[in-house]
């Protein structure tokens, strides 16, 4: 993915509040992330990477802890989301976040940065084209009738 040199100041804001989150975060040193959701209202919800050592299952990242963070405190939707990465960190978004950014803050603009890289905006429906979003009912099952019981 290519830097795009396009972000703007409060897009380049948000990404410095990631990086600060990332400062709160607890969890090993490559994977100390930030981030920073950012509601049509303006509020700037941050939230960081908490993992235990040796307990992936616990773990929550940072963009999820922002979205869940912004959600819980407010009803306007989430316009843009920022995550800020140590350049050691592995693939981020993981799918579980890619699936709360589409659930959750749906058309969102979704910047990124790793270490002092430049900035990147990223597409989360490119990243995770095949998101479910919606579940179609099961088809209904015969009904049975009591003839059918009979020899």
């Amino acid at each position: 993915m290519r830097p795009d040199k396009e972000i703007d100041a409060a897009g380049l804001a948000l990404l410095a509040a990631a990086r600060t989150a990332a400062g709160r975060s607890q969890a090993e040193a490559h994977e100390r992330c930030g981030a920073a959701a950012e509601t049509a209202d303006g509020a700037v919800h941050p939230g960081a990477t908490y993992a235990e050592a040796g307990c992936t299952a616990l773990a929550a990242c940072a963009e999820r802890v922002a979205v869940w963070s912004a959600r819980a405190a407010s009803a306007a939707p989430i316009a843009r989301i920022a995550l800020w990465m140590p350049s050691s960190a592995g693939a981020h978004p993981c799918g579980s976040c890619l699936q709360v950014l589409l659930e959750l803050a749906p058309g969102a603009e979704f910047l990124a940065q790793r270490g002092d890289d430049p900035p990147q905006r990223l597409g989360l429906e490119r990243l995770m084209p095949d998101a479910f979003l919606a579940f179609q009912e099961p088809a209904p099952t015969p009904e049975h009738s009591e003839d059918e019981d009979q020899p």
